[in-house]
């Protein structure tokens, strides 16, 4: 029985190139991804935009009140045929027990899917990204600090989600072929496609 999916992985572990080929062969599968529509919110200036800004500035997360009123919008516009497919969000404890509240009222079931891949790759491919797109947000004190709050906020919400079984864990540091290979098969053994 088809499930909501929810991505888990430190940045540049491929989870937004997943989710693109998820999407490609599960066309019933809709996208959220906070981050990217957060940021859309900066082509005003507005005070939506200024706490963003000021949280970036200050490499903390957004608000969970504000994360909460987007994913709000998102749950309102998806149909009831439809599956969930989020990234980026369920990053901190508090997100995941809004998230499970969430579920329980709508009466959805969900399994996240953690892209396991190596912290050193991860800096590395930020790294190159920084210098190939000029992004003042990818130097090595701000990736380390990012990659900080992921172990510290993430991490124990991961591990929930594994000790309750509701967790596939798929070898990321692959081609991105075996990556989405792996997972399909994964998906398929526990009768979720």
């Amino acid at each position: 029985m088809k499930k909501d999916i929810v991505l888990f992985g430190i940045q540049w572990s491929g989870k937004w190139t997943q989710a693109d080929l998820l999407l490609k062969k599960l066309p019933e599968y809709r996208y959220f991804e906070p981050g990217n529509i957060l940021r859309a919110l900066k082509s005003n200036d507005n005070i939506l935009w200024e706490h963003i800004r000021d949280s970036i500035n200050e490499w903390k997360m957004v608000d969970d009140a504000v994360v909460f009123g987007v994913f709000d919008i998102y749950g309102h516009l998806i149909n009831p045929w439809e599956y969930m497919l989020v990234d980026g969000f369920l990053r901190t404890e508090n997100q995941l027990h809004y998230f499970l509240t969430q579920m329980y009222i709508y009466k959805r079931d969900f399994v996240g899917i953690y892209f396991d891949f190596p912290k050193e790759r991860a800096i590395e491919r930020l790294l190159a990204r920084a210098k190939k797109e000029w992004r003042e947000d990818d130097n090595i004190k701000s990736i380390e600090t990012r990659l900080s709050l992921y172990e510290k906020e993430t991490m124990p919400v991961i591990e929930f989600l594994k000790k309750k079984g509701k967790l596939i864990v798929v070898d990321a540091k692959w081609t991105i072929e075996e990556v989405f290979e792996d997972m399909m098969s994964k998906l398929k053994e526990k009768w979720l496609l």
